[in-house]
């Protein structure tokens, strides 16, 4: 099956060239390589919507966030324990998890600064 046909009001079809200095083409093709957009598409989102499109998280920073927002809750909750003089006898299980789970996240940081695919 090919490709839909694009009513002729919406086609591109006029080239429009400019001039870049090096040190701006390499900014531009960073910001495209971020946003996951060609430059062309930077470009015109900057000049016909005003801004920059929004630069996309890579998978692993996503799920390092959604992890830390999930310790973020505990050490919340047991916060409101230790304020309030509740603290468990089970404190130090929980703190030895969020230990366990600091650590894991640490490592794939570090692991995903290392990889070539940032």
């Amino acid at each position: 099956m090919g490709r839909p046909k694009i009513n002729e009001d919406s086609r591109r079809t006029i080239n429009f060239t400019i001039r870049l200095t090096a040190d701006e083409q390499k900014r531009l093709e960073k910001a495209a390589e971020i946003c996951g957009k060609t430059p062309a598409a930077i470009i015109r989102a900057k000049l016909f919507k005003g801004k920059f499109p929004v630069a996309r998280i890579p998978r692993i920073e996503l799920n390092t966030y959604l992890e830390l927002k999930k310790i973020g809750t505990n050490l919340n909750q047991v916060t409101r324990l230790a304020n309030a003089g509740k603290i468990s006898k089970f404190l130090n299980q929980v703190l030895t998890q969020l230990m366990k789970q600091q650590q894991t996240i640490i490592d794939q940081i570090i692991h995903d600064s290392d990889s070539e695919d940032r």
